[in-house]
């Protein structure tokens, strides 16, 4: 698979696969309904400049992360007016009792309705809990009133799994959640080659997965940066992509957005293989100023066409 091109501007949208009505129509009403993540670093005010009330905000929660200070930031979001949806890895969670407090002292305190499960940046796990599956089925969420989880997903494969484990992983992780009175929803992880994104949207609907799909993007950032979290979460094209032009890039000190994304995405999201994505979900790598103005510039340009 060969690497995306960089660096792309936000206007290029104009002039590559995003071209007919339909389909500038789609991305605009994906970029629109955009929801965001948010690191300790950043305040609910800070965000507020960025980022209209009422839009979903993913609270992340790292290894070495204290789950108190995830509720204070929950709380403070719901306080702003914004719906906080807080991550819950797997792996991190001591203790049943510790998954009940975390749950249960954010849904007190910011009313949460919502979260994203995700198995956490360990291979071993501190605790009972290893998949997101165990945690659908703790019986937690439902206690303390939370209607939705979300799971990650992976369009450039996870590390052990085959495409048909993943798809049967999915599968199992819904029908366990409908089981348990709840609705789920998928949040893929980002991509800097929107094929991968194509197969894996297919796969979700070859798989029956009438769930809704938020497609993540890596906000603007220099490559550097986007090297370190792409090599992080193991992201292999993407890695290969932006190995290739870290150096001419970097030299040039210019942020490289999800423009490629966004354009070879293009027509499968007005395809039934698309029809699931719901809206696209970012990664603020090079902070929230920057991912919103990519946003807005994005926006106009598909507005325009």
């Amino acid at each position: 698979m060969s690497p995306v091109t960089f660096p792309l501007s936000a206007t290029a949208i104009r002039s590559s696969a995003v071209t007919s009505p339909d389909v500038r129509a789609r991305v605009a009403h994906l970029l629109e309904r955009a929801t965001i993540e948010v690191y300790s670093r950043n305040a609910p005010e800070t965000l507020d400049a960025y980022f209209p009330r009422g839009r979903d905000v993913y609270v992340s929660y790292l290894p070495g992360d204290d789950f108190h200070k995830r509720v204070e930031i929950a709380s403070a979001l719901r306080a702003a007016g914004y719906n906080p949806v807080l991550h819950v890895p797997a792996r991190q969670i001591l203790s049943a009792n510790m998954l009940e407090d975390y749950i249960g002292g954010a849904a007190a305190a910011a009313k949460i309705d919502r979260v994203l499960l995700i198995a956490g940046d360990s291979t071993r796990a501190r605790g009972p809990y290893s998949t997101s599956l165990e945690l659908i089925e703790s019986g937690v969420f439902q206690r303390h009133g939370v209607k939705i989880v979300d799971v990650a997903g992976h369009p450039e494969g996870n590390v052990g799994m085959s495409p048909d484990h993943l798809s049967r992983v999915l599968v199992d992780k819904r029908d366990a959640a409908r089981a348990s009175g709840l609705d789920m929803g998928i949040v893929s992880q980002f991509s800097f080659d929107p094929r991968p994104v194509e197969t894996w949207l297919g796969m979700i609907h070859d798989a029956g997965l009438d769930v809704p799909v938020r497609v993540g993007l890596a906000g603007p950032a220099s490559p550097a940066t986007l090297l370190k979290f792409a090599l992080r979460c193991g992201i292999g094209n993407s890695v290969s992509a932006v190995q290739k032009h870290v150096g001419t890039i970097g030299r040039l000190l210019r942020d490289t957005g999800p423009e490629g994304v966004v354009r070879g995405l293009g027509k499968v999201l007005t395809s039934e293989a698309g029809a699931r994505v719901e809206c696209f979900h970012f990664f603020p790598f090079g902070g929230l100023a920057k991912t919103s103005a990519w946003i807005r510039s994005a926006m106009d340009g598909a507005a325009g066409l």
